[in-house]
């Protein structure tokens, strides 16, 4: 009785995690979705405001085009009626010559008579032109008020876009504050948490050391040949290397490729999956015959607590990075105690960096 209260706070703390961790990544969808909402406004706004400016540019070239025309009716009409005074003319002379019979006058009569009918078609060509013109001119300003009508709906629709878009940076900003909580409250849990996990493990071992139990015959420092790698790549630092007079290793640290996955070396249950301290993410896999892989230096975890994984599952990614390569930190646990990785990943490939590759077949 002395340790089921523990127990309950454990499991109740972990409950909360979870809930908060599904909170978090909900309200972090949202926010992602509102500023992909709002990039996609900012584009429409951008596009409103090219067609805002095609729009001038065609209104510009509109009151171009009617300033010439109506420099053009003008000269025309200039013309008309310079042809109309010089056939009105002709026919004067022509009328007066009739009269007279004095040879100046009998000439300007012939002249008059000649010229008439080629004064007459270029009247009747200048009218036409005239007319033309106008209605070209009744078009251009018919072409201006579509033009106006719609720089008038392009400015209405760039007013309520930004007003929108004002709206929903606000929701974005709302989210994106929510979720940040919520994974900061994630990552407060967590810590608690692996306080408790700490204490349900003595709880756990001192239980265990009250019942007489027959030791593993398996031997703690084999690990099964079946298993696979997590991630191909070569082995930068070895298990019980010590750098810089630190601690030995109790695990191995494999260079991989950039953004390569990492996958279940055998059938198991998620233990953990997130974040933790300053090991970024974190995964822990309880895998068949009471082993524990303790997997950090991912930058995307692709499985949850408590998920069921079959081994070459893909239960996360490595960093996408070209600055350096990155490095997975591969630990294997049985029976509280670490073992020597060298021999499983030597034996699939995973080798220290120089030294020849073993089958892995």
């Amino acid at each position: 009785m002395a340790y089921a209260q523990p127990a309950r706070t454990l499991n109740q703390v972990e409950r909360d995690r979870r809930a908060q961790s599904a909170r978090a990544e909900r309200l972090r969808e949202q926010a992602n979705a509102a500023r992909d909402e709002v990039a996609l406004l900012d584009r429409r706004l951008v596009d409103s405001s090219r067609r805002r400016t095609e729009a001038e540019a065609a209104a510009a070239d509109a009151e171009e085009r009617l300033a010439a025309l109506r420099l053009r009716m003008e000269a025309e009409g200039a013309r008309y009626q310079h042809g109309r005074d010089a056939f009105e003319s002709a026919l004067i002379a022509a009328a007066f010559s009739a009269r007279r019979v004095e040879h100046t006058a009998s000439r300007a009569g012939i002249f008059a008579r000649a010229a008439a009918p080629a004064l007459h078609a270029d009247m009747r060509k200048t009218a036409r032109s005239l007319e033309e013109a106008r209605t070209l001119d009744q078009q251009i300003a018919e072409e201006q008020q579509i033009i106006l009508a719609a720089q008038t709906a392009i400015d209405e629709e760039r007013t309520e876009l930004a007003s929108l878009l004002a709206r929903r940076r606000a929701v974005q900003r709302t989210l994106v504050a929510d979720a940040t909580a919520a994974e900061r409250r994630v990552r407060q849990l967590t810590a608690e948490a692996r306080t408790l996990r700490e204490l349900a493990d003595r709880v756990q071992r001192a239980s265990t050391t009250t019942r007489r139990t027959a030791p593993s015959t398996s031997g703690t420092g084999t690990i099964p040949a079946a298993w696979l790698a997590p991630a191909s790549g070569s082995v930068t630092q070895a298990f019980g290397q010590r750098v810089a007079g630190g601690p030995a290793a109790q695990g191995a640290t494999v260079r991989t490729r950039a953004g390569v996955q990492v996958v279940a070396p055998a059938a198991g249950e998620v233990a953990y999956s997130g974040e933790f301290r300053s090991y970024g993410q974190v995964l822990i896999l309880n895998l068949d015959g009471g082993y524990a892989v303790v997997l950090t230096g991912l930058d995307v975890v692709r499985a949850r607590v408590g998920e069921r994984v079959q081994a070459g599952q893909a239960v996360g990614e490595m960093p996408n990075t070209t600055d350096a390569a990155p490095e997975l930190y591969v630990e294997v646990r049985r029976n509280g105690q670490p073992v020597d990785p060298a021999r499983w990943l030597s034996a699939r490939g995973v080798q220290a960096a120089g030294a020849p590759r073993a089958d892995s077949g």
